[in-house]
């Protein structure tokens, strides 16, 4: 179905500038760009991850983000989030619409955006569907979207890991800070390099200086990756800030 077939059928024209990633809607005159470069009208950052165009519309006052995303951001380039912020969970009003945001729990502020209007959910990268509404179009990520991607979070491996005080690799905005949490609550001691330190900060999440080390994938020599992926050579625990395919399709359903 291409862009006026979507248009004919559901009331809204969905596009996608050229050298663009992810797409633009427009509804009743009002254009929504999807975690995407700055353009006219607003954009809808999902969270805060790079390829979700964040840092590329931090000066941009049409920018439309959740607190702890404009947090994480801040942390990141030291510099002040221009853009509207909201708590996720708040009605907003843009451009004289009603959009509703939902948690997705993929990591700290991840938001869903729902225009009721034109019965569209629009959710970047999905760890827990069930607070989703139901909807006639789905604009989503679909990492593990292959029936070959069915896993479990390996929780208590993780905890039995940092006991031994050893080295853990995730990427530094989002499952660094899941990360830090579970250790947290487990009572234990862990610590972290400074970019983790700092998003940690931003958040609330204290970090110690002992025990388990939280660091970025690129400082990582020995000790663990935490992912759902197969292709690393360093040993592994499934930790996933994504659904896997069981979750995938009842989010589709």
């Amino acid at each position: 179905m291409n862009s006026l077939e979507i248009a004919e059928n559901y009331g809204f024209l969905l596009y996608r500038k050229s050298s663009y990633p992810h797409v633009s809607l427009r509804f009743k005159g009002v254009d929504f760009h999807v975690d995407t470069k700055p353009g006219e009208g607003f954009n809808l950052i999902t969270h805060a991850h790079s390829d979700h165009y964040g840092v590329r519309n931090l000066q941009n006052p049409n920018a439309v983000a959740s607190l702890e995303t404009a947090k994480i951001l801040e942390a990141v380039t030291g510099k002040s989030f221009a853009g509207r912020t909201f708590r996720v969970g708040e009605i907003l009003d843009l451009g004289g619409l009603k959009i509703e945001t939902f948690p997705t729990k993929h990591i700290h502020g991840a938001s869903a955006f729902y225009i009721r209007g034109a019965d569209v959910l629009i959710t970047g990268d999905v760890k827990d569907w069930r607070r989703l509404p139901k909807c006639r179009v789905l604009i989503t990520e679909a990492t593990y979207g292959h029936p070959s991607f069915v896993f479990e979070d390996e929780i208590e491996k993780l905890i039995r890991a940092a006991k031994g005080r050893v080295t853990l690799g995730a990427y530094p905005i989002g499952k660094a800070q899941r990360v830090a949490e579970i250790l947290s609550k487990e009572g234990l001691d862990f610590t972290a390099e400074d970019r983790i330190r700092k998003i940690c900060s931003a958040l609330g999440i204290e970090v110690g200086n002992s025990g388990a080390r939280i660091v970025s994938l690129r400082h990582l020599d020995n000790g663990y990756i935490l992912t759902a992926q197969r292709y690393y050579r360093i040993p592994r625990i499934v930790i996933s800030d994504r659904v896997d395919y069981r979750g995938g399709e009842l989010l589709h359903g």
